[in-house]
């Protein structure tokens, strides 16, 4: 009940997109300047937002991979289209990623999956989108592998890299310091033997 709610919600904020955009979804496809602006161009994008090509298994589940830079709060988009053209009537996330958050819209007779992950996360997310091409035809499943990496300027910056760097600094002080005692030892000892032969000579 819960799925079907959420699927019903999906296709009302697609239906209501659609109506804003003049029902592209409907038209030919036609001059630039005959689409209307995109509601959501200006949403902040990843620094790092790298998408795969889309696969298709032979049960016609559809896959695609994305790594996306973590901390900067920005979406990684990618599109979809039903087969033959044209945007899906109605979509839902099922399962919704665990450490993200997923929105879909459709625009430009496309239907658009945005993935952002969730702040200060690194690591492995996935999730899971149904499409409907239409009412009455059967589901599309599309699942969505992420990687969500840290920018490598934290990783040099991390506390765990000071931290490697402040052990590797002490096993360095560590390692000179007993070949300096053993020097200094070994010094003294010489000495000792040097004064012990003279006075056993006399």
């Amino acid at each position: 009940m819960q799925q079907s709610s959420f699927l019903v919600r999906a296709g009302v904020v697609s239906a209501t997109l659609l109506a804003l955009g003049g029902c592209v979804g409907q038209q030919a496809r036609g001059p630039a300047a005959n689409i209307p602006p995109n509601p959501f161009a200006n949403e902040k994008r990843a620094a790092h937002c790298d998408v795969s090509s889309l696969q298709t298994d032979a049960a016609g589940r559809m896959s695609i991979e994305m790594t996306v830079m973590a901390g900067d709060g920005g979406v990684c988009p990618f599109s979809v289209s039903k087969g033959g053209g044209g945007s899906y009537v109605s979509f839902g996330v099922v399962p919704p990623p665990e450490h993200g958050r997923a929105f879909l819209y459709n625009y430009d007779n496309r239907t658009y999956v945005e993935y952002t992950p969730a702040a200060e996360y690194k690591g492995e997310d996935s999730f899971s989108v149904e499409l409907i091409p239409a009412h009455a035809q059967p589901r599309r499943q599309l699942h969505v592998q992420v990687r969500v990496e840290q920018p490598a300027s934290a990783v040099a910056a991390s506390p765990v890299a000071e931290k490697k760097s402040s052990v590797a600094e002490a096993a360095e002080q560590k390692g000179k310091k007993p070949v300096h005692t053993v020097h200094h030892a070994a010094t003294h000892a010489g000495h000792a033997a040097s004064k012990h032969t003279g006075t056993a000579a006399k």
